[in-house]
């Protein structure tokens, strides 16, 4: 049995499993929890006592945010959690860790999807020996390529490219560039497309509305826009979208992934009415000369939402 974890800012994935899937799994909420150690020797114990092994031979975890080469120690970007690769397997029943990127998890997850998992918003023409994007906003910005290989098998390229600079495509999203430099010294994509990002995008939106900028959830936000009840709900969804949509296309661009953009993470499923009918697509195909490019990459949002998980998984059963 192996071990896999998907560990992210704001919950923690835990799974014990094989070549074949996932066999037991839980969902963890980090502010519960002084560091992932601690939750996942209660996952063991609790595994132990649903009938399961209480001990891996060999895991991997991934991480929200980036590995170092040889992926001994890692630090997440938005929370404050040390994860050391050693001393956990020198601490708890897990065999050799490895620790990789979560978008690195989510891309060589890639391959587990099932028809059903996956809802199509642009058709394209899928290469399928091209290269694989997966992107997607949560407690951060998540992106990673993956690069097919024989009899299911490939190469995962890491990528920080969420924290790259903001490029603003009209009138109202330079206003809103001018809106976060006074609030932030560096304005990357993921100040805006994240959890944190539909919040900034509500204030800007509540601001030229007039209205209070009141501290709000995003699950509020898009609950007000997917309702139809609150129009600064709506825009604020609507700019999120824009900009998510515009970086994608970027992303696409940049690593040619003609065989496929997947939508990944938690905020995905729940903003899917939007995500079909609103700006994403035509944000991410308004490449000027590169139009017809962008339109050919098959577009698909993700449902499940345990992607990562599946992939830290399938990394863990591979020789080391």
């Amino acid at each position: 049995m192996f071990l896999a974890a998907d560990i992210g800012g704001t919950k923690t994935l835990v799974a014990l499993g094989d070549q074949a899937g996932i066999r037991y799994q839980t969902r963890f909420l980090n502010d519960d929890y002084a560091g992932p150690a601690a939750l996942i020797e209660i996952f063991l114990r609790n595994a132990r006592e649903a009938g399961w092994p209480a001990r891996a031979e060999q895991s991997c975890l991934a991480l929200a945010g980036p590995v170092p080469p040889g992926g001994g120690s890692a630090r997440l970007t938005n929370r404050a959690w040390q994860i050391n690769a050693q001393e956990l397997s020198r601490t708890l029943p897990l065999g050799p860790v490895r620790l990789i990127n979560d978008f690195v998890a989510s891309a060589a997850g890639i391959a587990t999807l099932g028809a059903g998992e996956c809802l199509t918003l642009q058709q394209g023409k899928a290469d399928l020996a091209a290269p694989q994007l997966a992107i997607g906003p949560g407690t951060g910005l998540g992106v990673a390529a993956r690069l097919p290989g024989a009899a299911g098998a490939g190469q995962v390229m890491a990528s920080e490219g969420g924290h790259v600079g903001y490029a603003p495509t009209d009138a109202k999203q330079r206003a809103f560039l001018d809106f976060l430099a006074h609030r932030h010294a560096r304005v990357s994509v993921e100040r805006i497309v994240s959890g944190a990002g539909l919040v900034e995008c509500h204030q800007f939106c509540s601001r030229e509305a007039g209205r209070a900028m009141l501290p709000i959830a995003p699950a509020e936000i898009t609950g007000g826009a997917l309702a139809g009840g609150d129009p600064v709900c709506a825009r604020a969804l609507d700019l999120f979208l824009a900009v998510f949509g515009a970086f994608a296309g970027d992303m696409a661009l940049c690593f040619l992934s003609r065989g496929g953009v997947f939508l990944v993470g938690g905020i995905v499923p729940k903003i899917l009415p939007r995500l079909i009918t609103g700006p994403f697509l035509a944000a991410f195909n308004d490449k000027a000369e590169h139009v017809e490019l962008a339109a050919a990459m098959p577009i698909v949002a993700v449902l499940s939402e345990d992607l990562a998980l599946r992939g830290a998984l399938a990394t863990a059963c591979l020789k080391t």
